[in-house]
């Protein structure tokens, strides 16, 4: 098949991928099924599966398809965190209190890091340890947290939390290199297995101090700069 051609199916399915979570959530927020909390987290972790697509791409232009679903995130919530109400399905989906502006803080940097570290850091493993920490660590956090006994940092944060950011970044790292290991090359030594879980300790420790609605920048940033420069 046409490179062109297949790349453009897989940036349709890429988008319908996301559009798919936000539109089920709000159909369970709006029939209380769901708690509109458990709903911003359930779509934030179905987003840290973006980087899975990373892989289905093929060259050229990999890079520019992929970001075609971000770029359409970023200006649909600049558009509703601006303009629309609470009655809003994206903001149903996504926001802890009905509130449009929320979607311009966690949920907008949280699209606009995939994009960064597409063109930054694009099918290596110190992209994908950002992007895991980013999605699967810090989306897996609260709603572990929500069951918790241990509290810290004033409340905040939880034990059973932070050992969930641990455990959730490195799964979502070992699932891609499972997978795509042949594009990442990465070499499966104990000493890289102790890096990848200090990257994953130290933004489990970024996530605990970072204050909220910033750690979808701070935590994937200093991951991947550690892996960069360690």
């Amino acid at each position: 098949m046409n490179p062109i051609l297949y790349n453009s199916i897989i940036a349709v399915i890429e988008l319908v991928y996301t559009l798919f979570i936000v539109r089920l959530t709000d159909l369970l927020v709006k029939n209380k099924k769901l708690s509109q909390d458990m709903s911003r987290k359930i779509v934030h972790l179905w987003a840290g599966g973006l980087v899975f697509f990373w892989f289905l791409y093929a060259a050229p232009y990999a890079q520019y398809f992929f970001i075609t679903t971000p770029l359409i995130w970023v200006i649909l919530l600049l558009y509703t965190g601006l303009f629309k109400g609470a009655d809003d399905p994206n903001v149903r989906s996504m926001t802890r209190n009905n509130d449009p502006h929320e979607l311009l803080y966690g949920p907008l940097f949280f699209v606009i890091m995939m994009i960064v570290f597409t063109f930054i850091s694009f099918k290596t493993i110190a992209g994908v340890a950002a992007l895991s920490a980013m999605g699967f660590g810090d989306g897996v956090a609260p709603i572990i947290g929500k069951f918790s006994k241990i509290k810290y940092m004033h409340g905040r944060k939880s034990l059973e939390g932070s050992i969930s950011v641990f455990l959730a970044t490195l799964l979502g790292i070992f699932a891609i290199l499972l997978l795509f290991n042949s594009s990442l090359n990465f070499a499966m030594s104990e000493q890289n297995i102790l890096l990848l879980a200090a990257a994953a300790l130290i933004g489990t420790i970024v996530e605990a101090v970072t204050p909220s609605n910033y750690d979808n920048i701070t935590v994937p940033v200093i991951v991947w700069l550690f892996l960069i420069f360690v």
